[in-house]
C-alpha cells in the first residue's frame, strides 16, 4: 500500500486540479456537481473522485512496473526463486560432547532430514538440513596458530613458508585408530567471527603450500594434494532448489549474498593422508602457509584461534518445508481462491511454492482425482487441443501486509487463459512454505537445545550457532523485474572497462539483505576488464591450444576484511563461467588496487568444469 500511495495522492491532485479548472469554465454544471476549486461540497462526488484516483492510481503504478503479469510468468518457468522470498537460514550444531563413546561409528543425518523448534505464538518452525551431516567419534583436540615457520628436524618446508597452522584431532574411543575408522572426511565448520573466519578461509586456500600430518609427536610427513576442500558449491548442497533449466552460479551469488555462513565449512580428505600417520589415536594436521607477515592483521587475527572455533557436526539449516494446504471448496461465486498453509495459524506461513494441485471429485462409483498442472510451465499444450487443466497463481501484496497468509490466490483456466467454473468440488494442493519471520524471534541457545529432531539422534543436543536470518526478497520495484531479466542476456560489454557500473549494477542485484558490509564489498571492486588470453590443454591423443579470456578485477581489500576475498572470488568465478563460448574457457584473475599485485588467479573454466 506505501507503493501505491504516491500514485494516488498524484491522481487525486491532477483530478483537483481539473476539477478548478472545469469549476471556471462551466460554472452552471459544476455548480449542480457543488463543485468550488479543489473541493467539493457534495460528499458522494468527492467519494467518486477519490475512488477513482484509486482505480487510476492502480493502473499507473502497474504501466510503472511494466506490467509484471508477463515478467513474473518467464521468471516463474526459467529461475522461480527471483520471484520468492528467501527463507530464514542458520547454522545447526549437533551437540555430541558427552556421547562420542557411545558413536562406535558414523551415525549419518540426511540431506533434508526436518528439525522442529520450539513452539513460538502456538507454531513450529521447521528447518531441513542444506546437505547430509556426519556425527563422528571425533573431537578437535587443538588448534594453534604460529606465525614462524616452525618444524621438527629433517622436515622440509616449501620454500616461502611463513607460518604454520596446527590442527590436532583425537578419536574418542580408548582403543579407536584412524586406521580402522570409516571416516574418510571432516566436515569442519568455522565458528568464529566474521573477519576471523574470512582470515582462516583465505589462509587455507589462499596461501597453503603443502600439509603434513603426524602421528601423537612423531615425525611429520608430507601429504598429497585435495586435503582441504572447499563446500557449499555442489548441487546436492543447495540452501533453495533451482530448474534443471537454471545455472547454479545465479544460485550461488543468491545464497552468497543472503546467507554468507554457508561457505564458512571446510572439508579435510582423509584420504591424501598418508597411511602410517593414521595408526594411532591422535592425529596433527600442519598447514604449511606463505605470504603472512608476522605483524600482518591476518596473523594477528589467526592468533586468537582456538579448538572451539572448528566444529564438527555442524549444517546449514533452512526455513523451507513441505505442506499439504487445506483444501479448497470450488464454487461459482469467485474466480479466485486463497491457497491458505494452515487456516488455523495462517500468520504463521508463507507459500514458497506450489508443487502440485489436483482437483477431487466424490461420485457414487468412487473418488476421481485429476491432475492441474501450471499454465505457465514447459510442459503446458502436452494436450492435444485444447483441453487441459491449468492453474494460474499470484501473490497479492496488499493482502500479505494485512492478512498474512491468504495472499496467495489460485485460478483454474483452460488452454486459453479463460477462468473456468468447474462444478462443486475440491482442490487438493501440496506446497513449499515457510514460517515468515517467526523464526527470528527464536531463543538462541538455550540447554535443552533449539531444535529437534522426530526420533532423536545419537547428538545429546541441536543448538543454533547463529539467530536465523530475516527473510528477504528481490527488489522488484520500478522495473526491478526487468533489470533481472535483462542481467541474464549476458554479453561482454560488462565485461570491459567501462562496464563496472553495469556489473556492480548486476551484484546490487543480488545484495537482498542490503547491508553496509556487503555494499562495501560491491563498492571495493574498483575496475574489471578482459584480454584474449590462450592456454594449453593436455588430452588425448593430441594436447592443443584452447583461447579464451582473461577477465581482471581490480579490487581493495579492505572492503573484505569482514568477509574474505576467497568465497567472493569462488561465487564471481562460477558466475563468469556462464560466459564462455564452445571450445573456449575464461580465467578470472584479482588485482589488488592498492599494490597492483596479483591476489588470486583462478584455474581457467569453461562452463561450470575445470579446465584440465
Amino acid at each position: 500500500m506505501e507503493e501505491l500511495l504516491p500514485h494516488y495522492e498524484r491522481e487525486l491532485a491532477f483530478l483537483r486540479g481539473h476539477s478548478r479548472e472545469f469549476a471556471e469554465r462551466y460554472p452552471k454544471i459544476a455548480g449542480q456537481l457543488l463543485l468550488s476549486g479543489e473541493g467539493c461540497d457534495d460528499p458522494h462526488v468527492e467519494r467518486i473522485i477519490e475512488s477513482l484516483a484509486l482505480l487510476t492510481a492502480r493502473v499507473s503504478k502497474k504501466l510503472e512496473d511494466s506490467y509484471p503479469h508477463f515478467t513474473e510468468a518467464l521468471l516463474n518457468v526459467l529461475y522461480p526463486h527471483y520471484l520468492r522470498p528467501f527463507p530464514s537460514c542458520s547454522i545447526a550444531f549437533f551437540d555430541t560432547s558427552g556421547a562420542e563413546l557411545q558413536l562406535s561409528s558414523p551415525q549419518r543425518i540426511e540431506r533434508g532430514t526436518e528439525l522442529l523448534s520450539h513452539p513460538i505464538k502456538g507454531a513450529r518452525c521447521r528447518f531441513r538440513t542444506a546437505w547430509a551431516v556426519d556425527l563422528l567419534p571425533v573431537t578437535v583436540a587443538g588448534l594453534s596458530f604460529d606465525p614462524v615457520a616452525r618444524a621438527p628436524s629433517g622436515v622440509r618446508l616449501p620454500v616461502g613458508c611463513s607460518a604454520i597452522l596446527s590442527v590436532s584431532l583425537e578419536i574418542s574411543a580408548p582403543e579407536g585408530r584412524w586406521a580402522t575408522s570409516a571416516i574418510d572426511r571432516l566436515r569442519f565448520y568455522i565458528d568464529a567471527e566474521p573477519s576471523v573466519s574470512a582470515a582462516l578461509r583465505d589462509a587455507l586456500f589462499l596461501r597453503l603450500a603443502a600439509t603434513f600430518v603426524s602421528m601423537d609427536d612423531a615425525i611429520w610427513q608430507r601429504a598429497g594434494e585435495g586435503v582441504v576442500q572447499e563446500v557449499g558449491f555442489g548441487d546436492d548442497e543447495a540452501l533453495i532448489d533451482m530448474p534443471a533449466t537454471g545455472h547454479a552460479a545465479y544460485r550461488h551469488l543468491t545464497e552468497y549474498f543472503a546467507f554468507p555462513e554457508k561457505y564458512n565449512f571446510v572439508d579435510l580428505s582423509l584420504a591424501s593422508l598418508p597411511a602410517a600417520a593414521k595408526q594411532g589415536r591422535r592425529l596433527n594436521v600442519h598447514f604449511a602457509l606463505t605470504g603472512l607477515r608476522a605483524d600482518g592483521d591476518a596473523s594477528r587475527l589467526l592468533q586468537t584461534l582456538t579448538a572451539q572455533n572448528l566444529r564438527l557436526g555442524c549444517v546449514p539449516v533452512v526455513n523451507l518445508f513441505s505442506q499439504r494446504g487445506d483444501p479448497i471448496r470450488l464454487s461459482h461465486r469467485t474466480a479466485t481462491y486463497p491457497v491458505v498453509a494452515d487456516s488455523r495459524r495462517a500468520f504463521a506461513y508463507e507459500v514458497y511454492a506450489i508443487d502440485a494441485v489436483q482437483r477431487v471429485r466424490q461420485s457414487p462409483h468412487g473418488e476421481s482425482i485429476v491432475e492441474y498442472r501450471p499454465f505457465f510451465s514447459l510442459r503446458h499444450g502436452e494436450t492435444p487441443g485444447n483441453q487441459g487443466n491449468y492453474w494460474f497463481a499470484q501473490r497479492n501484496a496488499l493482502v500479505a501486509e494485512h492478512s498474512p497468509g491468504f495472499e496467495t490466490e489460485l485460478s483454474l483456466v483452460d488452454a486459453d487463459f479463460d477462468p473456468v467454473t468447474p462444478k462443486t468440488d475440491v482442490l487438493s494442493v501440496q506446497l513449499t512454505c515457510t514460517n515468515r519471520d517467526l523464526p527470528t524471534l527464536m531463543s538462541v541457545g538455550m540447554a535443552t537445545g533449539d531444535l529437534f529432531l522426530e526420533g532423536g539422534t545419537g547428538a545429546r543436543s541441536v543448538r543454533l550457532l547463529r539467530k536465523p536470518t530475516q527473510p528477504c526478497r528481490f527488489d522488484h520495484r520500478h522495473d526491478g523485474q526487468w533489470r533481472l531479466i535483462s542481467h541474464l542476456s549476458l554479453n561482454h560489454l560488462s565485461l570491459t572497462s567501462s562496464g563496472l557500473d553495469a556489473f556492480k549494477e548486476m551484484l546490487a542485484l543480488y545484495d537482498l539483505q542490503r547491508t553496509a558490509a556487503s555494499r562495501r564489498q560491491i563498492d571495493g571492486i574498483q575496475a574489471i576488464d578482459h584480454r584474449a588470453a590462450t592456454a594449453w590443454l593436455p588430452g588425448k591423443p593430441f594436447a592443443s591450444f584452447v583461447r579464451g579470456l582473461e577477465v581482471t578485477l581490480t579490487l581493495d581489500e579492505g572492503s573484505f576484511v569482514g568477509s574474505g576475498l576467497d568465497i567472493f572470488a569462488r561465487c564471481i568465478d562460477r558466475f563468469l563461467g556462464l560466459y564462455v563460448h564452445l571450445n573456449s574457457y575464461i580465467q578470472l584473475v584479482l588485482i589488488s588496487g592498492r599494490t597492483g599485485e596479483e591476489l588470486i588467479r583462478c584455474a581457467p573454466r569453461t562452463g561450470e568444469s575445470i579446465l584440465a
